[in-house]
């Protein structure tokens, strides 16, 4: 972990306060845990999906996973059953 910065101006100010995401300091992230509940907003961190179905499409673009049409939708009941 790269060390703390000691200055509180500018745009140090706003490195300082990046280490406080969370009370252990350490970065978090959304639980999957009811994500169907999340729905409304889309998916993915800026919400550009429209459903899990969309994300999982991206994603296997993306990392050239080669799921196939079964796989896919066996993740996107997996992920809403969480």
């Amino acid at each position: 972990m790269p060390p703390r910065p000691t200055s509180t101006t500018g745009a140090e100010a706003d490195t300082r306060a990046a280490w406080k995401r969370s009370p252990d300091e350490r970065y978090r992230t959304t639980p999957l845990g009811g994500l169907h509940t999340r729905a409304k907003g889309g998916f993915y961190h800026d919400g550009r999906f429209a459903d899990l179905a969309a994300v999982v499409e991206h994603y296997d673009a993306f990392f050239k996973l080669g799921l196939s049409g079964d796989e896919k939708a066996d993740l996107v009941w997996y992920l809403k059953s969480l």
